[in-house]
């Protein structure tokens, strides 16, 4: 064996010296050894991402335990060894900082996917297409939504802060404004998916308009925290408003028709007749809301109840819920008015998107504010047991 062993070291010194001696070997033999170092910072860097830098801590407890059975400081080990660990992750960031930032956007993407992946579990299980003709978005209310998520990245940010005891700065209030219209334009994309954008823009637009170098970590774990929490605030809703009796389902869809009737500018003050003359109230001047009516559909002996009238005589009809139906007559009315006749069928899954945008915003100040590693490790900490 003695014998083995020598011709093994043998041949690992006659090797170096080999390499040591060809320009060619040691010039493979550095690429090889930085290669290795971008595969590991890139992994280091999705790993920290994905697990929201519970990473650090697990590797640091791991040390720490290892040291605590050699007669060291459980408690003292773990602190040095977190610290040694962040400080690595700068010199990786310094360093190779295009491996981090790809391993910090592969986290992000496989955090945001698999969260994807889950979050239908947490919502409704089954979702019906919307009623045929149903009216679709216009410019306007795409405009209205975008907005709107601009105003509650705004409002969660000056709460958030408000709770804090701070003044939000004005790049925090511009940038929260500016992520949350982002996430609200990418609703398309899915709650989950337009909550890790919206929740990444925004600590992105913060870090820049405060005067800050963007971290492309603290974007991926905001984009990671704002689908987690989208995921969760989209299926608590859905399962909410699916869940309310028939009555209150049809007083949010008038409410949420209404608001969709003035964002279309057509309002529909007018909801049936004059009671004692029998005339529609169309003055202008005299728009006040009133009992629904009967409304005979021309032609015929057959009537119906809209849930609204415009200026120019188009009635609405409201529905919302997965299940909804048209009536016989409500069928009849739309058949025989035509372009005279307005849908408007909204479902939880809509309810579910307007909580998914708020939530998202609510990520942002657990991943953003380099300066402000507190509420990370907090997190952190949480989330790996103690650690």
């Amino acid at each position: 064996m003695a014998k083995v062993e020598a011709a093994r070291l043998n041949a690992q010194r006659k090797l170096a010296a080999t390499v040591r001696g060809s320009p060619a070997l040691r010039k493979a033999s550095a690429l090889a050894q930085q290669g290795a170092m971008q595969i590991d910072t890139a992994m280091r860097g999705a790993a920290n991402v994905m697990t929201l830098g519970i990473a650090d801590h697990v590797a640091a407890g791991a040390n720490a335990a290892f040291q605590a059975a050699n007669g060291a400081d459980l408690v003292e080990s773990f602190h040095s060894n977190l610290r040694d660990e962040r400080t690595r992750g700068r010199l990786d960031a310094a360093q190779r900082p295009v491996a981090r930032g790809v391993g910090n956007a592969g986290g992000a993407v496989m955090g945001v996917a698999a969260t994807a992946a889950v979050a239908p579990a947490v919502g409704v299980a089954t979702a019906a297409p919307r009623l045929a003709g149903a009216a679709a978005l216009t410019g306007r209310e795409i405009a209205a939504i975008i907005g709107g998520g601009g105003v509650a990245g705004l409002g969660v940010q000056v709460g958030t802060d408000t709770l804090q005891g701070r003044t939000s700065t004005v790049g925090d209030s511009v940038g929260a404004a500016i992520g949350g219209a982002v996430g609200a334009a990418s609703l398309p994309a899915g709650p989950v998916r337009a909550g890790a954008i919206g929740a990444a823009a925004t600590t992105t637009a913060q870090d820049y308009l405060n005067g800050r170098t963007p971290s492309s970590e603290h974007a991926a774990q905001a984009a990671v925290l704002g689908a987690v929490f989208s995921g969760f605030a989209d299926g608590g809703a859905q399962r909410w408003s699916n869940g309310l009796p028939t009555v209150e389902k049809g007083r949010v869809g008038g409410f949420l028709g209404n608001i969709r009737g003035k964002v279309r500018g057509e309002p529909r003050p007018i909801v049936g007749f004059w009671p004692r003359t029998g005339e529609r109230n169309i003055n202008p001047k005299e728009r006040v809301p009133m009992a629904q009516t009967r409304d005979y559909i021309p032609g015929t002996n057959i009537y119906w109840y809209p849930d609204g009238v415009s200026a120019n005589l188009v009635r609405f009809e409201d529905k919302f819920g997965f299940g909804a139906e048209l009536s016989r007559n409500q069928i009849i009315a739309r058949d025989a008015l035509g372009d005279k006749f307005v849908l408007f069928h909204t479902t939880p899954t809509d309810v579910g998107k307007a909580a998914a945008t708020v939530a998202s915003q609510a990520a942002v100040p657990l991943a953003s504010e380099p300066q402000d590693r507190e509420k990370r490790d907090i997190l952190s900490s949480l989330l790996a047991g103690g650690w």
